[in-house]
């Protein structure tokens, strides 16, 4: 007996695929699901019916991973070639050509019944209820053997801890799917809950389809519950979604939605004490200064502080009055006083001295000016000569110049001189007849 290994077994089924003659080129005609250009460059997808479906791949390196634009629910026929992975051992479709043909019978049942409960009103925003803050108590209407069960109860026990939870096993995957969330549904309908959760964790749209089922959104619709629907991820919108009084993007979402943060509610509740303290310790602050205020009050208007006040305004008129009188006296001495200066004023001997003090002033004033203008036109006189002085020849010829001549006239560069010529210098106290041995010019 021969015994093979895996990778034996493995390559043994690739070869005889490669080998096949139909398929190693076959058309095959389905409906695209989970279309997905990858980051990588290399697109993978599903091709399905009603009965099955078949993974497919197109390797960056082709030209038509990048013209290839598909959606899902698009009817396709592919040519391509059936291979196999050895790491797992799954077959699939390596596409090397695309036709579409249509929109899937699938995806085209989901938008006609979509149309039909939209018009219907079944998406309506004045119908949905409200989801409550503070729930006491949650259903949840799912696989018991899922990974969403698990988030819904572990994101519910750390945001609202004192919230029951209530869980409903039901299929959600396949033909009696819908049947069974819809009993689930009902059941959880007559518990007197706050708030159902409906959904299920991720996966293909045809896995997820149960919850397009009309009868299932119809149960949805009616319940007396408020009902948030969960399924699948961001990008999965099922009608369910659109039925449900709130859609959240996966389970754990879902449970986000359904309950407030406890750790939040406890600081609100916190600041909400201290801000009660606060206003009621204002209140009892208002309060004690007003029962002092009406305290002053009684005093004040007692028998006793009235007579006291009374006496106090006597002496206040009486020293007022003092004042008031003493001033009077001393504005009518000042009066006379007054009038007595102003005849003073009035004599003619008076008057002469102050005319002739204005006088005395007056001419003080003008010889003070007489000279200070004399002394400044000496100094404008001393300025012109000293300008004067050193504008002056001899001034110059003072300090070792001299003055050149030719031919009795001035003569003040080389170029005017030639050798032999005979010129005469004057100097401060004679002058010098020269001959012109030689001249060198300065370069400039």
């Amino acid at each position: 007996m021969q015994v093979y290994s895996v990778k034996e077994i493995s390559d043994y089924i690739q070869n005889t695929l490669k080998k096949d003659p139909i398929l190693s080129n076959v058309w095959v005609e389905g409906e695209i699901s989970n279309f997905n250009k990858n980051i990588s460059g290399h697109v993978y997808f599903r091709l399905k019916d009603e009965k099955a479906l078949i993974s497919c791949m197109i390797f960056k390196t082709m030209s038509l991973a990048k013209t290839i634009n598909l959606k899902d629910g698009d009817k396709v026929q592919l040519r391509g070639s059936i291979t196999t992975y050895q790491g797992s051992s799954t077959y699939q479709l390596l596409v090397k050509e695309c036709k579409k043909s249509g929109t899937g019978d699938l995806f085209q049942k989901y938008l006609e019944l979509k149309e039909k409960l939209e018009k219907e009103g079944y998406f309506s925003e004045l119908t949905k209820k409200s989801i409550t803050k503070y729930p006491k108590s949650i259903g949840v209407i799912t696989s018991s053997t899922g990974a969403a069960v698990n988030d819904i109860c572990r994101t519910i026990k750390r945001r609202y801890p004192i919230c029951d939870i209530l869980i409903y096993h039901c299929v959600v995957q396949g033909e009696q799917s819908a049947q069974s969330i819809i009993e689930g549904i009902k059941y959880m309908d007559e518990q007197n809950l706050d708030t159902m959760i409906v959904g299920r964790g991720g996966g293909s749209f045809e896995d997820l389809n149960s919850y397009n089922d009309e009868n299932l959104l119809k149960t949805i619709y009616n319940a007396k519950t408020p009902i948030i629907s969960a399924v699948g991820h961001e990008n999965d919108f099922m009608l369910s979604d659109f039925v449900a009084d709130l859609r959240a993007s996966t389970p754990t979402a879902a449970a986000e939605l359904a309950t407030a943060d406890f750790g939040e509610l406890k600081i609100y509740l916190q600041e909400s004490y201290a801000k009660i303290n606060r206003i009621l310790s204002r209140r009892f602050e208002d309060e004690n200064q007003e029962l002092e205020y009406y305290g002053k009050q009684l005093e004040f208007l007692g028998p006793k502080n009235i007579i006291k006040e009374h006496v106090d305004n006597l002496q206040k008129l009486k020293e007022n009055l003092k004042k008031a009188y003493k001033k009077n006296l001393v504005d009518k001495y000042n009066q006379e006083l007054n009038i007595y200066h102003k005849l003073n004023l009035l004599k003619p001997d008076k008057l002469l001295s102050m005319e002739i003090d204005k006088l005395n002033k007056i001419r003080i004033t003008m010889i003070k000016s007489l000279i200070s203008n004399i002394s400044y036109k000496e100094l404008i006189l001393d300025s012109y000569k000293n300008n004067l002085l050193h504008l002056n020849p001899s001034t110059i010829l003072e300090k070792g110049y001299a003055k050149v001549l030719k031919d009795d006239k001035n003569i003040s560069s080389v170029d005017d001189v030639k050798k032999n010529d005979n010129i005469i210098l004057i100097m401060k106290d004679g002058k010098l007849d020269t001959l012109v041995q030689n001249k060198e010019k300065f370069n400039e």
